[in-house]
């Protein structure tokens, strides 16, 4: 079977609304405009909320027709941050402007890849330490 893409990404989070702030700003830069609040229970069912009850959001790209929406969910689970790494894929003049745009947004840990030419790439984490990258990946032949 042929790779179909993602559907979503559920990213844990210790708390959502120290990092809401951060996502509110990166999310629509990155084509994700669209907010949704939810409630994620025990068992871990997602449920519809608004905004004075909530432990996760959604940022979802804007509906496209014939076509399911992409999104990423940010989830409270009370933990640090992890190891998991979200690279988004992005162009090398859009690199460029994020290289200079990243602190504005609250990004911390902000580094350059060491082999540009290689692997063009700015690692970063939001303001709970979750890992995030950019990377202008250019096509093999």
């Amino acid at each position: 079977m042929p790779f179909g893409g993602f559907d979503h990404i559920d990213t844990r989070v210790q708390s959502v609304k120290s990092v809401e702030p951060f996502y509110d700003r990166l999310m629509p830069a990155l084509g994700l405009p669209n907010k949704n609040y939810a409630f994620v229970d025990e068992r871990g069912d997602w449920h519809d909320a608004d905004a004075t009850r909530y432990n996760a959001v959604e940022y979802r790209e804007p509906p496209q027709s014939g076509r399911a929406v992409f999104f990423i969910g940010f989830i409270e689970d009370g933990k640090p941050a992890g190891g998991t790494r979200i690279a988004f894929r992005i162009t090398q003049e859009e690199l460029d402007r994020w290289e200079r745009d990243l602190p504005d947004f609250g990004a911390r840990n902000i580094e350059l890849s060491a082999e540009p030419e290689n692997y063009p790439a700015i690692f970063f984490e939001d303001p709970a330490g979750t890992k995030l990258e950019f990377v202008a990946r250019k096509p093999r032949p």
